[in-house]
């Protein structure tokens, strides 16, 4: 850089004293020679007129000894022209020529003050052609004041301010103007020795303008003035910076970069962008001919602002507030805690004291303005004291600065990240409003939903728990509760009763307890009507006749089910015989003799046929004394004759086989005496017991003897 900065200046100086050389040389140090006859030379060949050379003028500044001489060159002028200068003083017969003058200017010294002088000067060009102009004035009477210096402009709103170093000759200064495509200018005069201010202007047109002095308001010394040079103003800047993208993109470690691109239709000589921190700290301008630029910044608050400019001034202002982003993951974590009604106590992780010793605090209420503080610290904590405000809630936000030294920022642009980030109260309260736009919406015979917006955040006064619904039937004094979390802003209330009145408000609640309820709202819940009425009967009386059907249904089905799956293991308490036991004492029989009907003998292919035993005098005296012989039910057993088991799903065979001889008899007896209706009804008594016996022998076996019954003597031959 240093080297730069020296090869810069070394050409600076060199180009001035280049510059300083011509001119001078190509002024001052021409031939210039003394004649002393009293013609100093014929110029009656060269002509005035308006294609040559004009403008002849001769002044001496204030305070300064030498005539400087201005001229302006003809119209055949080229850069092969030349310049002579004549001078002659006539009271002291001097005259003095000057030749191949190359510049419109030149310096005379040495003439006397008092007497007048005669100044010409030639313009010659390679063809011989000249034209002259003629001055004629004593040096002491040309003294004038020269223009002021350093003046600059500004243009906006259809008014032009020019303002120039204060002159010490001058009291007032007078200013002309005209539009670029005009001839006659218009003057105004300064009301101090600094600045004018000129309205009424077209906004969309350029102006030209010059300075002078104001001849009355100077000294005896300085009779007249010098304009200066015209000021060439270009026209004003009307329109906003048209934005054409503006992008915002998170970047990790709590950096975001911003990406602004506009453009502007009239001419202008750059863009100036200031960007500054919301909390005031730093601010900066950026200058750039391109209409775009990138940023890297914290994740602050900013404001942004762009405009156009040319030498005219500035345009109207774009200006854009770029707001902290919410709901990110920071990088790390801050703890805040109040200390008192004036401090806070923030704290964050002791590892980073080992890469960051400076950091900045922006901190404020949420709702409110903020400040920042920058600080070197080799602690993992810090106290910050002001004046606090009691139930409103501040926000404080950790950078770490990465220039160790200096801590405070010298450039916004990548300097600074954003660590972690914070809320806190230093006295919480209770809520002071309740919740807003308190609504009910699908009302129904017994529900209502309720529906409400969040508390006001500056009427929270701390951090919000929850909703607590209150409601109550308008035909009781009884009210009810319902607590519902924070991020709930809706609730079906459920078990209402039909047509009746509710009266409903909700309110929210902060650590310090329950804040202001909410406006009532009321509504009704609807009727049951006839209809539905009607309905809910024929449903529960259905309800209740399908169960009834339900029960023997299900009963027949599991029935079917077992017979189906199970078909080889028989229900015993469905038989006959359990029946007939059920309904007749088992000491029927305890008379009677147990004849086996069948042989021991016999085998499985005797299941084929049906042996029927002749009618014997016994059997017949044992069927009439069981027929005439009472029941006794309180008879206790004999000793003898065993009492029959208990009667259960799977009785034991022993049991019938003692009953299923008398039941054979029986058959026997009616098969053979069809004439006894007695002995025939006891007979049918006996038979049915009989095939209840048979229910437990071999199946084949019941199965002969049930067609044997039903379909005649087909297969059975009975003894008459």
């Amino acid at each position: 850089m240093k080297n730069v900065a020296f090869l810069l200046l070394l050409r600076y100086v060199t180009m001035g004293i280049l510059y300083g050389c011509t001119l001078f040389s190509r002024v001052n140090c021409q031939s210039c020679s003394v004649i002393t006859n009293s013609t100093c030379f014929d110029l009656d060949y060269c002509q005035t007129g308006s294609d040559g050379i004009d403008g002849l003028e001769c002044y001496k500044q204030y305070l300064e000894n030498h005539l400087t001489c201005t001229w302006k060159p003809g119209t055949r002028a080229s850069n092969a022209t030349t310049y002579t200068l004549i001078t002659e003083q006539i009271d002291r017969s001097k005259c003095k020529r000057c030749k191949n003058i190359l510049n419109t200017f030149h310096l005379i010294e040495g003439l006397f003050s008092k007497n007048s002088v005669t100044i010409w000067v030639v313009e010659s060009d390679p063809n011989r052609n000249c034209s002259k102009a003629i001055f004629k004035g004593t040096p002491n009477q040309l003294v004038r004041c020269p223009p002021p210096s350093q003046i600059s402009y500004t243009r906006g709103q259809g008014k032009l301010h020019i303002s120039w170093k204060k002159g010490k000759n001058a009291l007032q200064y007078l200013v002309q103007f005209r539009e670029s495509n005009m001839v006659t200018w218009k003057t105004v005069k300064s009301d101090n020795n600094h600045e004018v201010t000129v309205s009424g202007l077209n906004q969309s047109v350029s102006y030209a303008a010059q300075v002078q002095c104001n001849p009355n308001s100077t000294s005896k010394r300085c009779q007249k003035c010098m304009w200066s040079d015209v000021l060439f103003i270009p026209p004003e800047l009307t329109e906003v910076p048209n934005i054409v993208e503006f992008i915002t993109e998170l970047l990790p470690s709590g950096k975001q970069r911003i990406h602004m691109s506009w453009k502007y239709n009239s001419n202008v000589s750059g863009y100036s962008v200031t960007v500054k921190e919301e909390s005031g700290e730093f601010q900066e301008t950026f200058n750039t001919t391109l209409p775009e630029i990138s940023l890297t910044l914290s994740l602050s608050a900013y404001l942004v602002r762009v405009v156009a400019f040319n030498s005219g001034g500035q345009s109207p202002a774009y200006q854009r507030k770029i707001p902290e982003p919410q709901n990110i993951d920071l990088p790390g974590q801050i703890n805040v805690a109040a200390c008192s009604n004036e401090s806070f106590s923030i704290s964050w992780n002791k590892s980073l004291v080992k890469n960051y010793t400076c950091y900045s605090v922006v901190w404020g209420l949420v709702h409110g303005n903020k400040t920042s503080q920058s600080f070197h610290s080799l602690s993992e904590k810090i106290s910050l004291r002001g004046t606090l405000e009691p139930y409103k809630i501040y926000r404080f936000i950790l950078h770490l600065r990465h220039n160790k030294s200096p801590c405070n920022l010298k450039s916004l642009n990548n300097s600074e990240s954003t660590y972690g980030r914070a809320d806190a109260y230093c006295v919480e309260g209770r809520p002071k409003s309740g919740p807003v736009n308190v609504t009910y919406s699908n009302v129904t015979k017994t529900s209502a939903v309720i529906n409400w917006s969040k508390v006001r955040e500056e009427d929270l006064q701390g951090f919000l728990q929850g909703y607590i619904i209150h409601y109550r039937a308008n035909d009781t004094s009884a009210s009810s509760a319902i607590t519902v979390n924070s991020s709930t802003n809706s609730y079906l209330l459920t078990k209402l009763k039909s047509k009746t009145i509710y009266k409903v408000s909700v309110s929210a609640f902060t650590t310090a307890g329950e804040g202001v309820r909410s406006d009532q709202i009321i509504f009704e819940t609807k009727q049951y009507e006839l209809s539905n009425i009607i309905v809910i009967v024929v449903c529960v009386i259905s309800g209740i006749l399908l169960s009834l059907c339900a029960v023997p249904i299900s009963s027949r089905a599991f029935k079917r089910a077992k017979i189906f799956f199970w078909p080889n293991i028989p229900n015993p308490g469905n038989s006959n015989a359990m029946q007939e036991i059920d309904r007749s004492s088992p000491l029927e029989f305890s008379h009677t003799t147990a004849v086996p009907l069948f042989e021991a003998d016999t085998d499985e292919k005797d299941a084929d046929s049906l042996h029927i035993i002749e009618e014997s005098s016994v059997m017949l005296a044992e069927i009439e004394q069981l027929q005439n012989e009472p029941v006794q039910s309180n008879v206790d057993p004999s000793p003898t004759k065993p009492a029959p088991p208990p009667v259960s799903d799977y009785t034991t065979m022993e049991f019938f086989h003692q009953v299923m001889p008398h039941a054979s008899i029986a058959t026997a007896v009616a098969q053979v005496q069809p004439g006894r209706q007695n002995d025939i009804e006891l007979s049918t008594m006996a038979t049915l017991k009989g095939m209840t016996a048979l229910d437990y022998l071999k199946q084949t076996l019941c199965n002969v003897y049930s067609n044997t019954t039903t379909a005649g003597n087909d297969t059975i031959e009975t003894v008459m």
